[in-house]
């Protein structure tokens, strides 16, 4: 059923319309239903369909699909990973429930200027600079999503002053600073 598919828009729109109509997140390590703001048991839910999206030399982007069943309730929804990085923020055995079968499918995006009409920043360009972007969490002023959702976290160029698309080996970088958003009296300059 994924394998078709190029694109995380595509793929949700496809999912979408196969009634994958509620928004699951990671909170906490749990994988959480939005609209009932209840916590799924990992170990029994149904992962139907797992999609990566991968670009460039060593998945240097990447993204990951998930169209999953509550078997609870008999729910279905997405779990969308824009970052791949769901995996250091999951419970194991979420985790494990997630990627076992994982279909990757690779993108030619690797030279793509944009991505969500986002400057997209790859690793060579982090590292002339790597003080010049950071990780902002849980900002009200992020850009909308183009899947329906919204970003929970956005790279963000201190320079330029605007939001852009950080390339995942960015994303894992331990040099890469993370802010989180604490409120109306945050400094917006870094």
């Amino acid at each position: 059923m994924t394998s078709q598919l190029t694109d995380v828009v595509e793929a949700v729109k496809s999912f979408v319309a196969k009634g994958y109509d509620r928004e699951y997140r990671v909170k906490d390590g749990q994988l959480v239903d939005l609209e009932l703001g209840s916590t799924l048991d990992a170990c029994s839910l149904s992962v139907d369909a797992a999609l990566r999206l991968e670009s460039g030399d060593d998945a240097e982007d990447a993204s990951n699909v998930y169209a999953i069943t509550d078997p609870a309730t008999g729910n279905k929804g997405l779990l969308i990973d824009a970052f791949d990085v769901f995996d250091e923020l999951c419970h194991v055995d979420l985790s494990e429930q997630l990627v076992t079968h994982r279909e990757t499918t690779p993108v030619g995006d690797q030279d793509v200027p944009m991505k969500y009409g986002l400057r997209k920043i790859y690793k060579a360009e982090f590292e002339q600079d790597p003080a010049r972007y950071v990780l902002r969490e849980g900002f009200p002023d992020v850009p909308p999503c183009p899947f329906g959702e919204h970003f929970t976290m956005l790279g963000f160029d201190t320079v330029d002053q605007s939001y852009v698309w950080l390339v995942t080996s960015i994303i894992r970088d331990s040099r890469l600073i993370r802010i989180q958003y604490q409120g109306e009296d945050f400094a917006s300059d870094e």
